[in-house]
This record gives C-alpha cells, sequence and structure tokens, in this order.
C-alpha cells in the first residue's frame, strides 16, 4: 500500500461551535493526528469531528514512514489512533507519541479491541476507548472534546505552576513551606540569603535550627497553630555566621488537596536595621527621659538668712548661697566683684583716677 501523510483542513463558520476547545494554533483551531489503515475509517473519523469543531487541521498517517514524518513535523493537540496496524501497534504508537509529546491527549478509535487492549491503553495514557461500530461513532467527537478540555486545563496549570516558580524563586522576600513539626519543605532563594545558607541545604531541615533559641520558633508556631495564621510576627533566627537577625513572618496554615496533609506557608522578611534603629532610638529616648529626671528646678518658699543669705535645706544646714544653688540645679558660679563693692573693698584703686 502507497505510503502517505495528507492533511484535511475543515473550516465551517457556525457560530454555534465558538465555544470549541482552543488549540495551539489559537481560537477554535487545532490540530488532530489521525493514524489509521483504512482510508474509509478515517474518513468516517474526519467526519465525525468535523461535525464538532469548527477549524480542525487532521494529518493522516497510515504507514510508519508517514508516522515518522509527523513526528518530525511538529506538535500536535491530539493523536487518534487505531490499535491493530498493517505497521504497527496502537500501543507502540501511543509510546512513541508521548516520547515526543509528553502531555498529548490520546484516543484509541479501533475494531479489534479486547478489554485486555483496553486496560493496557489505559495504562499507557489514553483519555478514552471507542469501538469503530455505527452506534459508537458519536462518541469520538464528544471524547475529543473531552480530551481537549483536559489538556488546555493542564496547560493553564503548568502556565500557573511556571508562573508561581518564577516569582517563588524571584521575589525579594523570603518564603517557605514546612509541615507543622517545621520541617522545611522548600524555601526560596531570599530566604537562603538572610540565613546565608545554601537553599538545597536548608529543605529537609528544621526550620527550628535557623532560631537563635527554640523558643523563638514555637512562639509563633504556638500562634499558628491556634489561630490558623501570624501577621508580621517579630522573631529572630541565626545565620550560619552566628549573627542574629530579625525578621517578620507572616504565615498561614494551608491543607495539600492531593495529600490532605496540613502545612504552613509563609514569608520572612528581614527587619534588622528597622529594628537596630528603632532599638536606638528607644536608647536614645531612655536617656533623655534619665536626664531630664536629674534636671531639678528651684521653687517654693526657701528659708534664707535675712543677713548672711544662706539658705536652710532639708536636712536643716544651711548653705551658701551659691551652694545651695549649684546643688539643686545645673547652675555654676563664677566669682567677680561688682562696681559698688569694688570701691568699697579696694578703695585706693580708685583715688587717683580722674572724675569727668
Amino acid at each position: 500500500m502507497e505510503s502517505h501523510l495528507r492533511e484535511h483542513r475543515q473550516r465551517t463558520d457556525n457560530s454555534a461551535l465558538n465555544d470549541a476547545v482552543p488549540g495551539r494554533a489559537g481560537g477554535a483551531s487545532f490540530r488532530v493526528l489521525l493514524i489509521d489503515d483504512s482510508r474509509d475509517d478515517r474518513t468516517i473519523a474526519i467526519r465525525d469531528l468535523t461535525r464538532e469543531f469548527p477549524n480542525i487541521h487532521v494529518t493522516e498517517v497510515d504507514s510508519s514512514a508517514a508516522f515518522k514524518q509527523a513526528l518530525d513535523r511538529g506538535e500536535f493537540d491530539l493523536l487518534v489512533t487505531d490499535y491493530q496496524l498493517f505497521w504497527s501497534d496502537g500501543l507502540k504508537i501511543i509510546k512513541a507519541a508521548k516520547q515526543r509529546w509528553m502531555e498529548l491527549p490520546v484516543i484509541m478509535f479501533t475494531g479489534s479491541g479486547s478489554e485486555e487492549i483496553a486496560v493496557l491503553a489505559m495504562k499507557a495514557g489514553v483519555y478514552d476507548y471507542i469501538l469503530k461500530s455505527p452506534k459508537d461513532h458519536g462518541r469520538l467527537s464528544a471524547a475529543a472534546r473531552g480530551a481537549l478540555r483536559k489538556l488546555e486545563q493542564s496547560r493553564h496549570l503548568a502556565l500557573a505552576e511556571a508562573r508561581y516558580a518564577t516569582l517563588f524563586d524571584t521575589v525579594p522576600v523570603g518564603l517557605f513551606r514546612c509541615t507543622p513539626r517545621g520541617t522545611l519543605l522548600d524555601v526560596n532563594p531570599a530566604l537562603a540569603s538572610i540565613l546565608e545558607i545554601p537553599r538545597e541545604e536548608l529543605i529537609g531541615r528544621n526550620f527550628a535550627e535557623v532560631h537563635p533559641e527554640v523558643s523563638d520558633f514555637q512562639r509563633w508556631r504556638e500562634h499558628l497553630e491556634r489561630e490558623g495564621s501570624v501577621t508580621w510576627e517579630d522573631t529572630r533566627v541565626k545565620t550560619a555566621r552566628g549573627q542574629i537577625r530579625w525578621v517578620k513572618i507572616h504565615a498561614k496554615a494551608l491543607r495539600e488537596v492531593a495529600s490532605a496533609e496540613v502545612i504552613y506557608e509563609g514569608s520572612v522578611e528581614d527587619v534588622t536595621v528597622s529594628k537596630q534603629a528603632e532599638t536606638e532610638k528607644e536608647l536614645l529616648i531612655a536617656e533623655l527621659q534619665a536626664a531630664l529626671g536629674k534636671v531639678r528646678t528651684l521653687a517654693g518658699l526657701l528659708p534664707i538668712c535675712a543677713s548672711c543669705k544662706k539658705i536652710r535645706d532639708e536636712e536643716g544646714d544651711w548653705n551658701m548661697l551659691e551652694t545651695f544653688i549649684e546643688d539643686h540645679s545645673h547652675a555654676h558660679f563664677t566669682h567677680s566683684f561688682c562696681p559698688e563693692c569694688a570701691h568699697r573693698l579696694y578703695p585706693e584703686v580708685f583715688l587717683d583716677r580722674p572724675k569727668f
């Protein structure tokens, strides 16, 4: 039989089909790799598929050479293959296609199947197994729609996971995932940088080990266990060089969908600089308050001698005026003579001074 690779393109303007599953080409268009020895069976399959989808590109394969050529030509959105082929079988076809396109959905459309073959096909990753019988022909398009929807969901999930991985690796805030007991399941480069420990060495370690005291870890973990989350909890961590850094932890408890196990996910922000500035500010305020506490003011009635001007203190002792003031304030005295006292005490100094 002559080998050939033929592409069938079908276009329709039926607006009712606008909700068809989008393929790699965008919109409702997608590419199907159809492998079958029988031209009539390929025609039936194409007819069923084109009734369902507005834009379809079917690449028909009927030989080993045509299949190899199809593998080399590019990607497809769906593989529809017979089981019994003159030159191979459907399981080998699926294996080769999956090696090339791991996520490619597959439908086995066969007239020579059995329950055993169906089981083997499902184990090989077939989305659906359809017999070539008049009553089952309508199932092909429905199965194709389901397979393509599953593929689209898989692509969206893969894209979301890729975006999450990029964000996880590049965000400048430390991120972590750990078990309730503290075993680190994953950390991002930012957290590894804060702790100065390689990322691969952190994974598998207990989070408590990077706290200077176990109580630092237990405090915010117990809060998380009680409330289900912690919001910017202040705590300390210890770097590989033994330096203590202040961080704020934001975390919540989540339940894994696949395993139903509880894990903790959170972020760690290094606030050492701001914490040091805050501490220095508090020390400065304390020093100022202490200094203000030492400032004493003179107020009220002060017992003073009418003759010598000494002042009586709280203990009943009489003190020189300047001594009392210096002891009760920050004032200090220097001594000199006013003009009147200078004339009175040293008149001889001023005898020969001319008067104007």
